[in-house]
């Protein structure tokens, strides 16, 4: 018995730093590609001109992990990674998102600059998305509840619970929002359609929920 719980633990042990190995080096290979890449632009003074508050955001990350995501939650032509809500601030754009510790030095909900959002999105891989027949009040309140949650510094949700509302991945976010608080969203409500609809980056370019406002992919 004592023999199975020392296996174990070692199996454990090895699970675990094999998981922290390859965060350490899929982190390092972004921090590379984001210096390779810091001069190109993402969005033009035009592009920029186009943005209101409450717009979705989304962009293709870097490393091994974002290519993971772009390769099986997609559809044929986009392979966005992860997604934002924009707000203005003093005339200066930001961003309200959720990260993964592994990848942040925060867990969970934070703001961020656009400019520095933009640095960690591949050239020509952003999309600025807006939510169909939206008024300017309703694109306010997806603010004001972005801000609600990112003041009660809800952390990341790794296990993927999409009914728990204590812990939000990043377009999980956006659809508690959208859904729950606006109740602008009408979304699969039978478990396995909704589990289809929420794991899924390709929900937030959906032209049946969204106008596309930026498509840097053309």
């Amino acid at each position: 018995m004592k023999k199975m719980l020392f296996i174990f633990g070692i199996f454990l042990l090895i699970t675990m730093v094999s998981y922290k190995l390859f965060f350490y080096f899929d982190s390092r290979e972004e921090i590379n590609q984001v210096n390779k890449n810091k001069k190109q632009i993402r969005l033009t003074t035009s592009d920029i001109e186009k943005l209101q508050e409450g717009d979705i955001i989304l962009r293709r990350g870097y490393g091994y992990f974002s290519d993971m995501i772009a390769s099986h939650l997609n559809t044929k032509g986009f392979d966005v990674t992860h997604a934002g809500i924009l707000t203005k601030k003093k005339n200066e754009w930001y961003v309200i998102h959720s990260l993964s510790s592994d990848v942040s030095e925060i867990d969970g909900m934070q703001i961020q600059k656009l400019t520095d959002f933009l640095k960690y999105s591949q050239p020509n891989k952003i999309v600025v998305s807006r939510f169909k027949n939206i008024t300017s009040g309703q694109q306010h309140q997806i603010v004001v509840e972005a801000q609600k949650l990112l003041n009660l510094k809800i952390p990341f949700d790794h296990k993927g619970d999409i009914e728990d509302a204590s812990k939000m991945y990043c377009t999980e976010m956006i659809w508690y929002i959208l859904e729950n608080k606006l109740k602008l969203a009408q979304i699969p409500q039978k478990k396995e359609e909704r589990e289809t609809f929420f794991y899924s980056m390709k929900c937030m370019y959906d032209l049946s929920y969204f106008n596309l406002v930026i498509n840097k992919y053309h």
